[in-house]
């Protein structure tokens, strides 16, 4: 294996800030490729599927390996819309550092702030790119200082741009501007440095600070130290500061250190393609994965073995005899693997929270009704690549119905079945997805004894809990009336219990606990418990009545002070939870709470009030109490374990629910 350095780097932006752009600029100035790709003419190497290159966007997540200064890169380019925001989540979960662009032309927006809120949480080493600094009207001081303000960071400038001359942006590195220290940018470096490094600040103060490789090592231990970001600036259009951005890449992205001794890999994304069936993108841990091994899949809990290993190539797949630990590579499998599966016996779990979650549904219908059977095996294919999808399919209803982020994926589904698979398909109007909560305190018994060989007696308690607190289970029953393994299996079935509750949703905030049951020494067995705990769970449920939940957007809105009459209207017809705003200059900040019921289509109407200058920020923030409307009550979708002797048959297997 090669000697060099091996380190997984991302590279992050809000839409059309550049970063597929950097990318292609990395690759070519580095040597791996002779041309350089352009978004604009669909010749990006990360940007490999065609609705990519006609919209001139990333959707999905891609590798590239590219060398500097004996450190192998992988680079992952991810998509820039909040819609492809699942994307992001697992390609976070395999970096060692982040490349974070900003367009110097817009500055902070919208979606820079849900990346930096992530990339802080994982305490990831991150290099701030100012992007497009050759755009005519940008101001640099301006979005430097805004950037520290709204993203709450001390930033260390590495090198300085001289914009002077619009069409002719020069750059500078930091050793060389001894002459212009006093320029804001520079001058607010040093006095970050300063606030940072003790032993910096008395120079800094005197004035005495010409000895720019000292400070410069100074200040590059407190980035080292997550204390000061280190940015550059520069065009990735006209080749600047990209050289300086491979250096410092090298400076202050250290290489993963592993503490697993067996084989591991993450699974950050699944692709089917034509030629190579399908493929399994992994970033691996540990121990050496040879073709051929068998390996454990945490998700499926079972081995399955690895047919081929493949590595990404600018662009194309080469087919090569093992990985080594920090690799990425493509496998195909035995067996069907999902994006986010951990392979392997180690603890590879990602905590952290989601950039975003999906909160709308939509229903997929065939436009031609003989394609329903085709419709329902690419909407399955596509949820093995973004499980987030949640695909489900109802075939007692012949209903297909997935969860969506925003409209753009909707638009981006439809155009892959119409692609992939020459599906043409509508998809109706989102709808939010709610959730239920006990209403009151209730019993739910059940009695599961006949037709023998069967035993599961239960009486379960159902009590409302704190809001956004989910939900907890406790058994109060002795052992000698149920056995701890059959006490296991009414643990693993809670969760699927209250997958639709007597609304149709999923039912949270809840505490359920067993307070009496029995089984029967000769007649009970495991499935028993496990079928009949959704019976009493319900029936509890059915008691105690349920409320609605409805989930809640925490919004942030920065704008110019002359639309803060609209915007304020605005939000009083949403019935926003508003916070006093906050004034600086012409500019005003607000903060608030509001349904997404009601915000889900405010982001078109609130870029045409600011003419696309404002921001908006919305993040999901728990859930409400909401009254009820037929509009938002949904049937049970399958046979429902309140129709107990349907439920019986279906569990037994005389029938399955899709086949009835």
């Amino acid at each position: 294996m090669s000697q060099k350095k091996i380190i997984t780097i991302g590279i992050l932006a809000h839409v059309d800030a550049g970063k597929t752009s950097i990318t292609e600029s990395l690759l070519h100035h580095s040597g791996a490729t002779k041309a350089l790709g352009s978004v604009d003419k669909g010749s990006a190497i990360t940007d490999g599927l065609s609705m990519e290159k006609d919209r001139g966007i990333s959707i999905k997540s891609s590798s590239v390996n590219f060398s500097w200064q004996n450190t192998e890169f992988q680079l992952v380019d991810t998509p820039g819309h909040i819609d492809f925001a699942a994307e992001v989540d697992r390609s976070l979960s395999i970096l060692d550092g982040v490349i974070l662009v900003v367009s110097a032309k817009e500055g902070v927006q919208a979606h820079t702030l849900n990346l930096w809120e992530s990339l802080v949480e994982r305490k990831l080493p991150v290099l701030i790119f100012f992007n497009k600094i050759d755009r005519a009207g940008v101001d640099l001081e301006q979005v430097f200082s805004e950037f520290q303000k709204d993203l709450h960071t001390k930033l260390f400038a590495l090198n300085f741009p001289d914009v002077s001359t619009p069409d002719e942006p020069q750059l500078k590195s930091f050793l060389d501007c001894k002459e212009v220290l006093d320029e804001t940018i520079l001058d607010s470096s040093l006095e970050n440095l300063a606030e940072k490094e003790e032993s910096f600040l008395e120079n800094y103060l005197e004035g005495e600070i010409s000895n720019l490789p000292a400070t410069l090592e100074l200040a590059t231990t407190q980035m080292l130290s997550h204390n000061l970001f280190g940015c550059l600036f520069g065009s990735a259009k006209m080749g600047l500061g990209i050289d300086e951005l491979l250096n410092a890449m090298v400076a202050f992205f250290p290489p993963p250190k592993s503490e697993f001794q067996s084989a591991a890999a993450k699974v950050f994304k699944v692709s089917f393609q034509d030629k190579q069936g399908r493929l399994a993108y992994i970033k691996m841990y540990g121990d050496v994965l040879r073709s051929k091994d068998v390996i454990w899949s945490q998700e499926q809990e079972k081995e399955i073995k690895i047919n081929r290993i493949l590595k990404p190539h600018l662009g194309d797949l080469v087919q090569v005899p093992e990985l080594y630990p920090g690799e990425i590579g493509v496998i195909s499998t035995s067996e069907t693997i999902h994006a986010g599966d951990v392979l392997g016996k180690e603890n590879l779990s990602d905590p952290y929270s989601k950039i975003s979650n999906a909160v709308l549904a939509v229903q997929v219908k065939p436009i031609e009704e003989k394609n329903y059977q085709k419709l329902g095996e690419a909407l399955d294919i596509l949820n093995l690549e973004d499980p987030m999808l949640d695909f489900k399919w109802f075939k007692e209803e012949k209903e297909f119905h997935l969860k969506i982020l925003g409209p753009i994926q909707t638009e981006v589904l439809k155009e892959n079945l119409s692609q992939r698979w020459e599906l043409e398909a509508e998809f109706l109007s989102p709808k939010v997805i709610y959730k239920e909560t006990p209403a009151s305190t209730a019993e739910g018994y059940v009695r599961y004894w006949m037709p023998k060989p069967c035993w599961a007696i239960m009486t379960f308690l159902i009590e409302p809990a704190a809001l956004n607190s989910g939900v907890s289970f406790e058994s109060k029953v002795r052992t000698s009336e149920i056995s701890t393994k059959y006490i296991n299996e009414v643990k693993r079935a809670i969760p699927w219990s209250l997958k639709q509750g007597i609304h149709g949703y999923e039912v949270t905030d809840l505490k359920i606990t067993l307070i009496e049951g029995s089984e029967h020494n000769v007649h009970s067995n495991p499935g028993d418990f496990l079928l009949a705990t959704p019976m009493g769970v319900m029936r509890g449920l059915e008691n105690a009545g349920t409320d609605l939940l409805e989930p809640m957007y925490r919004f942030e809105i920065k704008a110019d002070q002359e639309v803060l009459g609209a915007i304020s209207s605005n939000l009083n017809q949403m019935q926003a939870e508003i916070d006093p705003p906050q004034f600086e200059g012409d500019t005003f900040t607000m903060k608030g709470r509001v349904s997404v019921a009601m915000a889900m289509d405010y982001s078109i109407k609130f870029n045409a009030i600011t003419s696309g200058k404002g921001r908006l920020k919305l993040t999901l923030d728990g859930y409400k109490k909401t009254s009820f409307s037929e509009d938002k009550v949904r049937g049970f979708k399958g046979v429902s374990p309140l129709d107990e002797s349907q439920w019986i048959l279906h569990m037994r297997g005389a029938f399955k629910a899709d086949e009835r």
